[in-house]
């Protein structure tokens, strides 16, 4: 296969870890193709065992300058120090998604690694066993040496990060504040964030909109942006409208609201701004009842791509604007929901692939 299709095929295999890990094996052309593809999203590969998030934190820490290397080295028990080797490839330089919160909790692993603690210590046991106090390291030693040197070779040199994600948490341990990206600082000064052009948005906590309030000033490229929201109060929709007024020519827009509580009627944030640039449309999980979301998609006439997946609110008077909307180039209409037969027969006169 010639050498610059190769990579392109390979490409196809980017969420496959176990035939990315099988291209490695072929040859040296085939090696050379496979690894920035398998290191372009690294920490997505650790997420679902959490013993494994140090390896990304041990291979990119063997990039480091001798000196910082050194620094840490002298700070960790011995018979940890093999974990730092001198890597084949510069793996960093090959960094296109930079999930955070990832990031973070490879750090706290690795630092309890290096330091031979568990994630939760027994310091109190009654005398009859039936109670425990647990102490959480949620800081162990070594945490902040490691986090400020990775962290300051990615921002120094990867150059290729496209994809942001700002998540408070993904279910597994501790939560991320505001103040947790604070770190970025040094990001707002440089090149680093400039050519993001996805962003995605996941939070629990309303702390995190303060993150995403300066993302426009420092992120000015995004065109594809996805949030997922545990709930959404009529003064976040108002926050993320105000912020993505400040974005110019959205491509993408994704919205899911995982709870919505006692609230069954909600605001949700206004695309107008957009209408003339979307081309991709996904609500999840949302009501239509209480705002205009619906009265805006149907001014999008670049539309390809539309679903409407589990969402509420849509009427038959609603559903009716869908329909007669003028939507030259749309291609891909997915509904999942309880929806009148007028508007399901309509999607499925576009996308018949989804309705079989």
């Amino acid at each position: 296969m010639h050498c610059h299709i190769l990579p392109l095929v390979i490409e196809f295999l980017s969420k496959d870890k176990k035939s990315l890990h099988a291209c490695l094996q072929v040859n040296r052309l085939w090696c050379q193709a496979a690894v920035p593809v398998l290191w372009s999203d690294p920490f997505r590969h650790v997420n679902d065992h959490k013993e494994n998030f140090p390896e990304v934190i041990f291979i990119y820490l063997g990039s480091l300058e001798k000196s910082a290397k050194q620094k840490i080295l002298s700070k960790i028990p011995a018979d940890k120090k093999s974990h730092f080797k001198t890597p084949t490839f510069e793996y960093v330089k090959f960094l296109k998604h930079f999930n955070y919160w990832m990031f973070v909790s490879s750090i706290k692993e690795a630092a309890r690694m290096l330091n031979n603690l568990e994630e939760v210590n027994v310091v109190y046991t009654s005398p009859d066993s039936k109670t425990q106090f647990l102490y959480f390291n949620d800081k162990p030693p070594l945490e902040g040496v490691l986090h400020t040197h990775v962290l300051n070779l990615i921002f120094n040199r990867s150059k290729r990060v496209n994809y942001f994600t700002i998540s408070d948490h993904f279910g597994l341990g501790h939560i991320l504040e505001a103040d947790d990206y604070n770190q970025f600082g040094h990001a707002l000064d440089g090149d680093f964030l400039e050519p993001i052009k996805k962003l995605s948005f996941c939070t629990d906590y309303g702390s995190l909109y303060k993150v995403f309030s300066w993302i426009p000033d420092f992120c000015p490229n995004v065109k594809h942006l996805k949030f997922r929201l545990k709930t959404i109060r009529d003064s976040d929709a108002k926050t993320i409208t105000d912020v993505l007024s400040k974005f110019k020519d959205l491509r993408t827009f994704k919205l899911k609201v995982y709870y919505r509580g006692q609230q069954q009627e909600e605001n949700l944030p206004s695309i107008a701004n957009h209408i003339h640039s979307l081309t991709t449309i996904v609500i999840r999980h949302c009501n239509f009842k209480k705002n205009n979301l619906i009265q805006e998609i149907v001014q999008c006439k670049g539309l390809v791509e539309l679903k409407i997946l589990l969402c509420k609110g849509l009427t038959v008077d609603k559903a009716n604007l869908l329909i007669n909307a003028d939507f030259p180039m749309l291609e891909i209409v997915e509904l999942w929901g309880d929806y009148c037969k007028e508007v399901v027969n309509w999607a499925k006169s576009i996308s018949p692939q989804f309705y079989d």
